[in-house]
């Protein structure tokens, strides 16, 4: 197996166990959705979303451990940003807000709904620092978009 195989199987296998990981935490609604059953589904969607993202940039020419960085990051954030709330009492008149909503809320709205949204399109950026396609780059796609036009 070669190396570049092997990469682009952990994607992939990483999306099995997260569907895996998912279908375990709807089987837990038998046994009354115990706190086991909460963190399968966060655990699950958050690795199907990091092998998602890993999966798509597979095929690119962004290095595998930006790669494996990015999708470690949001793996991290969604698991903590759902996971951390779990602990919290119930929200009440008295909890504090952040950004006016209730502290709970906030990590998840803000920690997992806007954190990726900035740093993820910061971390891909440091990767494509050229311009774009130098000439004969150019000169080739003009070549395949003509030849693609014709047939």
């Amino acid at each position: 197996m070669s190396r570049g195989s092997r990469v682009a199987s952990v994607p992939v296998a990483g999306l099995v166990l997260g569907a895996l990981l998912v279908l375990l935490s709807y089987v837990s609604a038998w046994f009354g959705a115990p706190t086991w059953g909460t963190w399968s589904m966060i655990s699950g969607s958050a690795l199907c979303m990091s092998a998602a993202i890993a999966m798509g940039a597979a095929n690119s020419h962004i290095r595998p451990a930006r790669v494996a960085l990015v999708a470690a990051f949001l793996l991290v954030v969604i698991v903590a940003g759902f996971g951390i709330p779990m602990y919290f009492p119930a929200v009440t008149v008295e909890t504090p807000l952040v950004l006016g909503l209730p502290l709970p809320v906030a990590i998840e709205v803000y920690g997992v709904g806007l954190l990726p949204v900035v740093v993820l399109p910061i971390l891909f950026a440091l990767e494509f620092k050229s311009d774009g396609l130098d000439e004969a780059a150019l000169v080739a796609l003009k070549r395949r978009c003509a030849a693609a036009r014709l047939s």
